[in-house]
């Protein structure tokens, strides 16, 4: 759900991109018409997201904002920022209209604040970034689906706010504790392969968060030195932890490979002690044939 989710909105993002028609200082040709106007926005508009840690730090991120023009200008411009609930709430129905299975929507995150709230683009400049600061993302709730959305509400030096253009949406997705960066070690066996079948160790995967309380691992191309993935193709799995008892209990699944099943003869487990997990996943024909048991311990940030 989480990949179709993520395509709807990659395609609606695409939407505003595609129908965004002026033109910056970045190799694009301007017509006859826009020749000599100046025109504030967001070179990167729409649906945007930024990573946030669950974490009473507080975490700053930050986007561009452009004065489209032909030439530099020659007197500083001023942009005053503002707050649009009102394109998020447009933007939520555009998500439900796309897949009328979703019903939830997108709300204000409690707690940011634009810290470039004005900003000023010098003279014979174009660009500036607008920060915003996101505050006590330990309190809020993992399953809710926050967004930031900035406007550009004033511009001064007779610059014209460009309509399609002036606002950014950025949704705030929570990683959640096991998000992050993994050494593995292990083996793995396919009978009658020598070259894949083997002990392994150093490898480095990314494990993302895919819910309150699962990880997505991307398997991708690194199962051997062989550089060949064990199923010919990229491979992602969704481990789900349970905080029932410690150690805890995980579960292994495929999105990309029905077959795949955690063994239920092996103690797969997340040690939160050592952050490491601890799983054994076979697949076609059963453990003695297409196998693999693997250490993963957390190495840093995602």
């Amino acid at each position: 759900m989480r990949n179709k989710i993520f395509m709807i909105i990659s395609f609606l993002a695409a939407i505003l991109l595609v129908s965004a028609c002026l033109k910056d200082n970045v190799g694009e040709d301007w017509t006859a018409s826009l020749k000599g106007k100046m025109y504030a926005q967001f070179p990167n508009n729409g649906a945007q997201s930024f990573t946030i840690a669950p974490s009473a730090t507080d975490q700053v991120f930050k986007f561009l904002v452009n004065i489209a023009t032909d030439a530099l200008p020659t007197s500083d411009i001023t942009l005053t920022l503002a707050v649009d609930q009102a394109a998020m709430a447009d933007y939520t129905a555009q998500v439900q209209a796309a897949d009328t299975s979703i019903h939830w929507s997108y709300e204000l995150y409690p707690a940011f604040t634009i810290l470039d709230q004005t900003v000023t683009i010098k003279a014979g400049t174009r660009n500036a970034y607008i920060h915003v600061k996101v505050s006590r993302a330990d309190t809020i709730r993992l399953t809710a689906k926050y967004m930031v959305p900035i406007t550009i509400s004033t511009a001064t030096g007779g610059v014209i706010i460009a309509e399609n253009m002036k606002t950014v949406l950025y949704s705030l997705p929570i990683a959640n504790k096991w998000e992050g960066t993994y050494k593995m070690k292990g083996t793995i066996l396919r009978a009658g392969d020598n070259v894949l079948s083997g002990y392994y160790k150093g490898r480095t995967y990314k494990l993302g968060t895919n819910g309150p309380n699962s990880v997505k691992l991307n398997k991708g191309m690194a199962w051997a030195d062989s550089e060949t993935d064990y199923a010919g193709g990229i491979s992602i799995w969704v481990i789900t932890i349970s905080e029932a008892t410690t150690p805890n209990p995980i579960t292994v699944s495929d999105a990309t490979n029905a077959a795949v099943t955690a063994n239920p003869a092996y103690p797969n487990r997340y040690d939160p002690a050592t952050k490491t997990f601890y799983m054994s996943v076979y697949w076609g024909t059963g453990p003695t044939n297409r196998a693999t048991t693997d250490t993963l311990v957390y190495s840093g940030p995602y």
